[in-house]
């Protein structure tokens, strides 16, 4: 009754639909194919981050957390134990550290290097099941994507990184699924967490400096536990946070219509509009890549004898991606031209094509310099429904090799299996795991929905398998 009693006109609107669709899930009600879907992002998210763990940029994270000494109550990946936030900040630092993490188009965001780190270190913490970790990640990726398909565009168009702001919202729903919020306290955790938001583009304009974009699912995800468990505590933040005129919607991207934030809830999970990421660059490069490798898998032709490479595509495929000289992992992977060289010549399915010894490649430097880019109105139409593009390989001959691809492999349009999802699974930690500890990961993560503990899990994920 108290409960009731506090309810104010607010608590009717989108967000507090969305709240009551994520607060009152339940695993047993969720579809297979959610569930299943669930299991491949885990799946992927893991193998990328454990691979991602080695990077500078992560190592930074983990050193400074495990400097600071704190309650040993989550996992780090490949290292020790922290906090519940350090951990997750550290390790989405190293889901996010080589562009290979799921994507989901609509929102423009990568959930799954937010929303899973965050889930896994609650998860530990509380000591949840597999089912009860799953059912707080497809809600997570539920909230953000929905508020993501709202104002993602836009956000990008002003300048703002969708995955660092809207992944607030994502870790805040896992948190408070996980640590079993009330309803007032879910409103109080939103009201706080559109605080919380924050992350600017601005890493796509220089060359060099560009660790920051690494730190844009770290900081979320600390963020989102500090916003639940502030709320479980009893701090309070506004409802109805999303919409009026001082709600996140209005406040960063100018939108009143918040009808898709709400649309076939409980019908349609985001998990399952998701991609999985083949390639460690931009994914607005990814159908580009495809239409690059089908002209060279299909026609004969060398390096030398091409004039120019012109690409079209929309506008977020061309604007802050035309760097020529790439100085940081981070650049090359954003840079159009330079990937598209290394789709020419080289393999941009690894992610030794974007380190520092290929941008000192001189066949790969000499290339980028042919590469051409335009923005094409109709492949603009089609965005961000799907990610298109168009190549034409411009020969010294004056022959021309035209592809188009409009959805990339692994996309909910061309959808791959969970042998797919192994398969890179396997090849992104062959470096970092042995095979007997691959097959125990994996056997784990796939029997997630059946495990009693979590624990099972992110104990095989730290550096020696035990806390």
């Amino acid at each position: 009754m108290l409960e009731q009693a506090r309810k104010r006109p607010s608590d009717h609107g989108p967000t507090a639909e969305l709240i009551d669709h994520v607060r009152t899930m339940a695993f047993e009600e969720l579809p297979a194919a959610t569930i299943d879907r669930s299991v491949d992002l885990v799946l992927d998210h893991v193998g990328v981050a454990l691979y991602g763990a080695t990077f500078e940029w992560s190592r930074i994270a983990q050193h400074l957390v495990e400097s600071e000494r704190c309650a040993p109550e989550a996992t780090i990946y490949g290292g020790g134990c922290t906090s519940i936030r350090n951990a997750a900040m550290a390790n989405g630092v190293a889901g996010h550290a080589i562009e290979l993490d799921d994507t989901h188009d609509e929102s423009l965001t990568h959930p799954g290097c937010v929303i899973i780190p965050t889930a896994l270190a609650v998860a530990e913490f509380m000591n949840a099941s597999g089912g009860d970790c799953l059912t707080a990640i497809i809600a997570g990726y539920d909230a953000q994507c929905r508020i993501g398909a709202v104002v993602g565009r836009s956000l990008v168009a002003t300048g703002l990184h969708p995955t660092a702001q809207l992944g607030t919202f994502g870790a805040t729903v896992a948190s408070a699924r996980l640590l079993s919020l009330t309803e007032r306290q879910f409103h109080n955790a939103l009201g706080l967490a559109a605080s919380m938001t924050s992350g600017i583009m601005k890493f796509t304009e220089d060359p060099d400096s560009t660790m920051v974009k690494r730190l844009h699912a770290g900081l979320p995800a600390e963020r989102g536990i500090l916003a639940a468990r502030l709320a479980l505590e009893g701090f309070d933040g506004p409802s109805g946070v999303i919409e009026g005129r001082y709600g996140y919607a209005n406040t960063f991207a100018r939108i009143d219509d918040l009808s898709r934030m709400t649309l076939g809830l409980g019908k349609q999970y985001e998990v399952e509009r998701c991609s999985i990421k083949l390639y460690p660059c931009c994914r607005m490069f990814h159908s580009l890549i495809e239409a690059v490798t089908d002209c060279r898998q299909n026609e004969d032709f060398d390096a030398d004898q091409i004039q120019e490479i012109a690409t079209f595509g929309p506008s977020n495929m061309v604007d802050g991606h035309m760097i020529y000289r790439p100085k940081s992992v981070l650049a090359a992977q954003y840079s159009l031209p330079f990937t598209v060289a290394v789709a020419t010549i080289a393999d941009p399915s690894q992610p030794e094509s974007f380190n520092s010894a290929a941008m000192e490649r001189s066949d790969l430097l000499s290339l980028s310099d042919k590469v051409r880019s335009t923005i094409d109105p109709e492949l603009q139409a089609l965005y961000p429904e799907k990610f298109p593009s168009r190549v034409e390989f411009r020969m010294q001959n004056g022959s021309v090799i035209v592809r188009q691809v409009l959805d990339s492999l692994s996309t909910p349009a061309r959808p791959i299996k969970r042998d797919h999802v192994v398969e890179k699974f396997k090849s992104v930690t062959a470096s970092v795991l042995k095979s007997d500890r691959q097959e125990q990961i994996l056997g784990t993560i796939c029997s997630l929905p059946d495990l009693p503990s979590i624990r099972t899990l992110t104990d095989l994920l730290g550096d020696d398998g035990r806390h």
